[in-house]
């Protein structure tokens, strides 16, 4: 059914909102095989990325994933991370300390499975951030999770990422602000949008002025990435921040879904 060379058409469902437990609905786009503008009823494997940089971005997910795999008969389904995007969930969103992770992963890809044009099998995709939430749902393992690839993604951010020799790496303060400028707490607030924007272009600035202090820098605009920031820069020892399952996986290792796994990277990565 599926192969390297391109053999269908492809229509587009966007923002599909998929349900969670919790009743809080992630928004996806849901691109699918067709002939002649039509969807084609498969059954096909799908292809599933969850990312918290937009799943409309053409770089990072819609050229390299759904415009190659779509036309080679699968299913390619690109979801906004809980608090992302058109995702619901505002306020939930903490970089990468979502204690939900794991469960939106599981509930997405079961959710897949259950549909007319699935066939059951679901592989996911994805790179740095990614990659993390895919290990966080293999923790969970779904029945129908078949295969991973996890690139460039850590599995320890206390001593892979985040306090990495000890100290807080000072790229884990630039990361919030990638997530902080199209914050879904600032969508309707230029003049906040601004201060972050204005961080941003100066970000070598803000960084000498440190000690930094909470309420003293832009990320105070959106509360939920600062605290996770001075989690980051206060909590130097490992702890019960640091020991959640959410983030620790090394330790949840022997609960990981028994299944084909990628694991890809490069020496130069953090």
């Amino acid at each position: 059914m599926s192969g390297s060379v391109p053999e269908y058409g492809v229509v587009v469902a966007q923002n599909v909102m998929i349900p969670m437990r919790d009743g809080v609905r992630l928004a996806a786009d849901i691109y699918r095989p067709a002939h002649n503008g039509e969807p084609d009823s498969g059954p096909f494997p799908t292809i599933l990325g969850r990312t918290s940089y937009d799943k409309t971005n053409p770089v990072m997910w819609i050229e390299p994933v759904a415009n190659f795999f779509t036309p080679r008969g699968y299913v390619v389904v690109l979801q906004d991370l809980r608090g992302r995007s058109r995702s619901e969930g505002t306020g939930q969103y903490f970089h990468i300390v979502n204690p939900r992770e794991g469960e939106d992963g599981y509930d997405t890809v079961e959710w897949i499975a259950s549909q007319p044009w699935s066939s059951g099998k679901v592989g996911t995709v994805g790179s740095s951030h990614g990659g993390i939430v895919q290990t966080a749902m293999a923790l969970h393992r779904p029945p129908h999770l078949t295969a991973m690839w996890a690139d460039v993604s850590v599995v320890n951010p206390y001593d892979g990422t985040c306090r990495e020799g000890g100290t807080m790496a000072l790229h884990m303060f630039g990361a919030q602000f990638l997530h902080g400028h199209d914050a879904q707490e600032i969508r309707d607030d230029p003049v906040a949008q601004g201060v972050m924007m204005e961080a941003m272009e100066h970000l070598r600035d803000v960084v000498y002025k440190t000690p930094f202090k909470p309420g003293h820098t832009a990320l105070a605009a959106v509360p939920n990435l600062e605290e996770t920031f001075f989690n980051y820069y206060y909590r130097g020892e490992y702890d019960d921040f640091w020991s959640q399952d959410c983030l620790d996986f090394v330790k949840n290792f022997a609960k990981h879904a028994d299944i084909p796994l990628t694991i890809s990277s490069g020496w130069y990565d953090a």
